[in-house]
């Protein structure tokens, strides 16, 4: 009887391993799932949302300033206070100013070199907003929080201005060519 249970306890346990080594690959493997996705916006799906158009056109005007390394462009291009970190610190840059001073901390390599080797099939949106990649920057349209918005309301997707509310740097997004 010993001998059994010891057996079973055995068992038992290697299932365990089993089980935790199954749940850290599928954790280690979602992210490279969503990184490698293809955007909602060029090609539909149930998911995406009415106002890709508008966000499609956010993107190319973001990346036509980066490539031009139009600072100011692009600090109007934010929602303040931004959120973000500057040398692996969480960081809120409160205004223009602000951005402009940790301009090459905030939009450093990383950021810069995942939205520049975008394209418009890899911008998706879901209920945070839209992003591109592995989510080096997130942007939507910005509700004033004063209002009260309603989403079946005429106009409403094509009522409030596009803005960058995140910027995650300091991540290692896989860049194909240099950032200019």
């Amino acid at each position: 009887m010993l001998l059994s249970s010891v057996s079973r306890k055995g068992h038992y346990n290697l299932l365990v391993l089993q089980m935790k080594w199954l749940i850290l690959v599928a954790l280690l493997a979602a992210p490279l799932v969503a990184v490698t996705q293809t955007g909602n916006c060029v090609q539909s799906d149930t998911s995406s949302r009415a106002d890709c158009p508008r966000a499609l056109a956010f993107f190319r005007e973001l990346r036509s300033a980066l490539e031009t390394d139009d600072r100011q462009a692009v600090a109007g291009m934010i929602a303040y206070p931004l959120l973000t970190t500057a040398h692996r610190k969480a960081l809120r840059i409160r205004n223009e100013r602000q951005l402009l001073a940790h301009f090459p901390q905030i939009f450093d390599h990383g950021v810069r070199c995942a939205i520049l080797g975008a394209t418009e099939k890899d911008v998706w949106g879901n209920w945070q907003g839209f992003t591109v990649d592995g989510g080096a920057v997130w942007f939507d349209a910005i509700i004033p929080a004063t209002e009260n918005a309603d989403p079946k309301e005429p106009g409403f997707w094509t009522k409030y201005p596009f803005k960058i509310k995140t910027v995650n740097n300091a991540s290692e997004y896989p860049c194909n060519s240099p950032p200019k």
